[in-house]
């Protein structure tokens, strides 16, 4: 059972977050590091791993960001929108 004051992590995203208030069993309000105020189900927390789990993620989350932003890049730069015609009526 989650209380005001615990530490959780969303699981789709992985960002961290501070348990503000706890409606019931099921719903959770979220303060994230952005400061962004969120109910979230319980089902969409878990509590952080061990110091260590916290520690690796902490060190390579930098490669980690920088590898998708490599991977976006080769593109060219962006991304252009598929333009279709209609064919005409002649």
């Amino acid at each position: 059972m989650l209380k005001r004051g615990d530490f959780v992590v969303e699981r789709l995203t992985g960002k961290r977050a501070i348990v503000i208030h706890v409606s019931d069993d099921d719903e959770i309000t979220c303060r994230f590091a952005d400061g962004r105020l969120e109910d979230r189900f319980t089902f969409e927390l878990e509590t952080p791993g061990s110091l260590v789990d916290w520690l690796l993620a902490l060190v390579t989350a930098p490669f980690v960001s920088r590898s998708r932003q490599a991977s976006h890049g080769s593109v060219g730069g962006r991304v252009r929108p598929l333009i279709v015609r209609q064919p005409s009526a002649s």
